[in-house]
């Protein structure tokens, strides 16, 4: 049984990166494989690595992810947070239509329901907004 989640959300922030890591952390704790981008660099600070050069960074990090996103069973798609109100990063709205689109599950982690979302996250992913519903919902899922 494999049990492969590709956490996307928002990254660029010292709060988003804390935030993610605690909550894949209890994932993996539940013994759960859970790619977590920014664990594989974030482009800004990864510069000196490829000679200054922007666009072959990301595209380096694009790869990752995407190959990331091919073998994941499922998606965790993490709005953000109630402390920090902000809408979801744009590479979370696209890593989401791509798992959809692969036909792979998004679960949509909308703490305390503070994202009002449009229509195409709202019935194309399965929504919570608490983390220990979606932890339950994990365990009585089963993974293809």
């Amino acid at each position: 049984m494999s049990r492969k989640i590709y956490w996307a959300g928002p990254l660029h922030d010292v709060k988003d990166q804390k935030r993610n890591e605690e909550y894949v952390e209890k994932l993996r704790d539940a013994g759960y494989q859970v790619y977590l981008p920014q664990e594989h660099g974030v482009w800004e600070e990864m510069l000196g690595e490829f000679n200054n050069d922007e666009k072959a960074v990301r595209k380096h990090l694009f790869t990752l992810d995407l190959q990331a996103m091919k073998e994941a069973d499922m998606c965790i798609a993490c709005c953000g947070d109630v402390k920090d109100p902000r809408g979801p990063s744009e590479g979370m709205l696209w890593e989401m239509g791509w798992m959809t689109a692969a036909n792979k599950n998004v679960l949509l982690f909308n703490e305390n329901d503070y994202w009002r979302f449009n229509l195409m996250p709202q019935f194309g992913s399965i929504v919570f907004n608490n983390f220990d519903k979606l932890l339950e919902y994990l365990e009585g899922e089963s993974f293809k």
